[in-house]
């Protein structure tokens, strides 16, 4: 995979500013294959403080991507980014924590730096600040906090929060129960190819009226022509 197919989340913020082009250079060194170029470049900018270049630096170690994998490299790069209030650097830099990579693991930790990725909307970290909240890993189980990141990030297209969102909705847990709600969410991450809504959405449907699947179905056509923005609507 390609750097910049990894991380193309990126690329809009890199071209705000001169400096950020060096990284994007950067970027097309490493797609070049001139990997050890392109660390040697981003290693210079990360030092003097780039942000953007230390988050990469982090993901390339993390991922042993054109580096020896080294977690606890991946965790100083990340912290470095983190401390600038880089949001995916946070999202990382928690994952670390609750995954316990080149770091103790430390689910304190994870909820801590998830929040600061999330409260910047920051997707990955919404979904998994949600599932902590969701599971009561760190925190004491709370439903109704897991619905609002998973109703945040599945508004950004994450289908793996959607499905979550849909299953709360499903089941009530965390909010009023809502079969149609749940039906939709979990249908629009079945056809953004998430595999365990394929088989979530046709359980769902074995306990509703066709009159009802037919009614979220069309909810979810609406919900994706309008972006995932504004779409639990209280509908029964």
């Amino acid at each position: 995979m390609k750097l910049r197919d990894l991380l193309s989340s990126c690329l809009m913020l890199l071209c705000l500013s001169s400096r950020a082009q060096t990284v994007v250079e950067s970027m097309a060194l490493f797609d070049d294959g001139k990997t050890q170029e392109a660390v040697a470049q981003l290693t210079k900018l990360g030092q003097s403080g780039d942000a953007e270049a230390q988050n990469l630096l982090g993901v390339l170690y993390d991922n042993g991507q054109g580096v020896a994998q080294d977690y606890k490299l991946a965790r100083v790069w990340f912290e470095k980014a983190a401390a600038l209030g880089h949001p995916s650097a946070q999202y990382h830099l928690g994952f670390l924590y609750e995954a316990g990579r080149g770091v103790a693991h430390n689910d304190k930790q994870a909820l801590y730096w998830y929040g600061l990725a999330a409260s910047r909307a920051e997707p990955n970290a919404q979904y998994r600040l949600a599932l902590m909240n969701l599971n009561g890993f760190g925190v004491k189980p709370n439903p109704a906090e897991a619905r609002k990141w998973f109703a945040q990030a599945a508004a950004q297209g994450d289908p793996q929060a959607q499905r979550q969102l849909g299953s709360l909705y499903a089941k009530g847990l965390g909010v009023a129960q809502n079969k149609i709600l749940g039906y939709m969410w979990i249908d629009i991450a079945r056809g953004l190819g998430d595999q365990p809504a394929s088989r979530a959405v046709v359980e769902l449907a074995q306990t509703m009226s066709a009159q009802a699947v037919n009614h979220a179905q069309d909810l979810a056509k609406q919900c994706i022509a309008k972006s995932y923005q504004g779409c639990e609507v209280t509908t029964r």
